[in-house]
């Protein structure tokens, strides 16, 4: 809702409008965000223990004390800008329409711990270089959180992040991907995939919700 409209259903001025909005932002920004989101206001102990889901634990984690995330790259449609570059820059040609790309990361309970962005949705911004950008600029400190032997459940378009992950020792939990020639998986890759799917299909519900 614009603040043209807003000031209309309240009867108050558009200035009115913006004071308010800017003085509820800072105080979800002081008193909110803090402590209910963001990896600041949750231990590694309390993700591990109150978050994470046994069959993950029995899937990926061998019962031990490993951290397991999913991630996913996703999009939010916004209004055509008047500005010319970021006109250009925010406009998909995947989906004919302008958007900026968020990248989010839950919890296989669906617990949310952070998101990161959004990036602009110009070709270069795909789920793998955005993970990249995010672990090697240290965004919101995640690799203070993370230690050798974590788990990160994503899905292939993460598939070029691939050798980062593994220089920092996190253990990567892809669906299978079918190389040249071939028509079909592996029973046992078929089977890897289904599990990755099991764990990571909880994002899917907050995609169609």
């Amino acid at each position: 809702m614009t603040n043209r409209l807003l000031s209309t259903i309240f009867g108050i001025t558009k200035s009115s409008i913006r004071r308010a909005v800017s003085t509820i932002m800072h105080a979800f920004m002081r008193g909110f965000v803090p402590l209910y989101l963001g990896i600041d206001s949750v231990t590694r102990e309390s993700l591990i223990n109150e978050h994470t889901k046994l069959l993950a634990k029995k899937l990926f984690g061998n019962q031990e004390e490993k951290l397991i995330l999913v991630l996913d790259g996703t999009y939010i449609y916004i209004n055509k800008s008047n500005n010319f570059q970021f006109q250009r820059r925010s406009f998909s040609l995947l989906k004919g329409r302008p958007l900026v790309k968020p990248m989010v990361v839950v919890t296989t309970t669906g617990h949310f711990l952070t998101i990161v962005g959004p990036y602009m949705s110009d070709g270069n911004n795909n789920d793998a270089a955005i993970l990249n950008h995010t672990l090697k600029t240290n965004i919101d400190d995640i690799r203070g959180l993370l230690r050798e032997g974590d788990v990160f459940v994503v899905d292939r378009g993460f598939r070029d992040a691939l050798p980062l992950l593994k220089d920092l020792g996190i253990n990567a939990e892809m669906p299978s991907i079918m190389r040249k020639g071939e028509k079909q998986f592996t029973t046992g890759e078929a089977n890897a995939s289904r599990l990755v799917t099991k764990v990571s299909i909880i994002l899917t519900g907050y995609y169609y919700a």
